[in-house]
């Protein structure tokens, strides 16, 4: 089976949570010993058109805006929305399926091609709520609304990653949905040093909760951080680490500035491995208002970390209270800050339970092995259905 993964960028040029599951997922089909092919954007002329990355073979079409930015850009969108086509009728017999990445303007793409050459296409969904993809590709002046419409009327089978975005598919008008979560590569602890479990730990060390993953808005940096003001004054021993980049950096530093909180708080910036750079830490804090599902999330999860989050989308499926973490009743500083002690209870006590509930959790629903199955056999179904 040949199969295409469409996506408007790609790394390294984004490397944003769709980008990282599209390379891992990609990777973890080829392995199964399917043909896997990822058609996406450069912006710079002299870029790769092609090359191989984690195993995979990647093909870049030249647009010299990223084509999903739309609005004012939209003629660099049409630009690159013919290359695709012009592409895909060319090479139409070296892909069964197209999957697309992200419900928004490169799901419209890949539905055109679905049409034209009377291919089976399926859309992953990257987020949820009023973040949704095919809400946000709606909301766009004057095309979304009959993109959105065109997408809706091809009538793609579409993964949602949680039960949240499931249903906002369904409030949307979809029929064929499907829940496929997130991947993670249990490789990437590998060539890293667990924190060994301190059975004894003393309640005068330090505590050290973190965060790793874009810093931005929607992310709610600044919500967190108000979390935290409020455990340190609680808590002495407490320290938190910020690590990622974003344009909620400056305003976060800023924050801890004028609270005073510069000995409580270390920012890193990105760091090359992130899976390894985490491990020294204790507790995993996550405010963000909308997810699809976290790869910070899954990430913390791997490494076996006490968990805290909002209750985003995919929360519910990786945190399991009083197991190895816990979930905020709402999105509000005060309520983050009362799971974090909930969570902070659970490290001083915990001996390990919580580090063996995650790996099995791991294990069972989120491997990447476990995942291309699922797509694997979701490949076939929509072969023998289509013929």
């Amino acid at each position: 089976m040949k199969i295409l993964m469409l996506t408007c960028q790609y790394m390294p040029d984004v490397f944003g949570g769709a980008e990282k599951q599209c390379g891992r997922i990609s990777k973890g089909i080829k392995a199964s010993g399917q043909t896997v092919k990822i058609l996406t954007s450069r912006q710079k002329l002299s870029g790769k058109a092609q090359e191989t990355l984690n195993d995979v073979e990647v093909e870049r079409l030249y647009s010299p805006i990223p084509p999903d930015l739309l609005g004012r850009w939209l003629p660099f969108s049409i630009y690159w929305l013919f290359r695709v086509i012009i592409w895909a009728a060319l090479n139409k017999r070296d892909f069964d399926i197209i999957h697309c990445h992200q419900g928004k303007f490169g799901a419209f793409v890949g539905c055109c091609i679905a049409r034209l050459l009377n291919k089976p296409i399926l859309i992953k969904v990257g987020n949820s709520n009023q973040f949704m993809d095919f809400t946000a590709l709606k909301a766009k002046k004057i095309i979304g609304p009959p993109m959105a419409s065109f997408v809706l009327k091809t009538n793609p089978t579409v993964i949602a990653i949680s039960d949240v975005i499931a249903q906002n598919c369904k409030d949307f008008g979809f029929k064929n949905i499907i829940n496929i979560p997130n991947s993670i590569d249990i490789k990437l602890t590998q060539n890293t040093i667990t924190k060994p479990i301190n059975c004894t730990k003393n309640t005068n060390s330090t505590i050290n909760l973190f965060y790793h993953g874009r810093l931005e808005g929607i992310k709610k940096i600044d919500v967190l951080l108000q979390s935290f003001k409020l455990l340190a004054k609680d808590y002495e021993n407490v320290h938190f680490h910020l690590i990622g980049s974003g344009t909620a950096l400056a305003p976060a530093k800023n924050y801890i500035s004028d609270n005073k909180l510069n000995s409580r708080v270390t920012f890193y910036g990105e760091v090359p491995n992130p899976v390894e750079f985490i491990q020294q830490f204790d507790i995993f804090v996550n405010a963000s208002e909308a997810e699809g599902f976290s790869n910070s999330l899954l990430e913390a999860l791997l490494t076996g970390k006490i968990l805290v989050s909002t209750p985003v989308s995919g929360a519910s499926d990786a945190i399991f209270t009083n197991k190895n973490g816990f979930i905020a009743a709402s999105f509000d500083a005060e309520d983050i800050y009362k799971s974090a002690k909930q969570a902070i209870a659970m490290y001083l006590a915990d001996t390990g339970e919580a580090q063996d509930f995650s790996t099995k959790l791991i294990a069972k629903n989120f491997t990447v092995e476990v995942i291309a199955e699922q797509y694997i056999n979701l490949y076939k179904t929509l072969s023998t259905t289509f013929r």
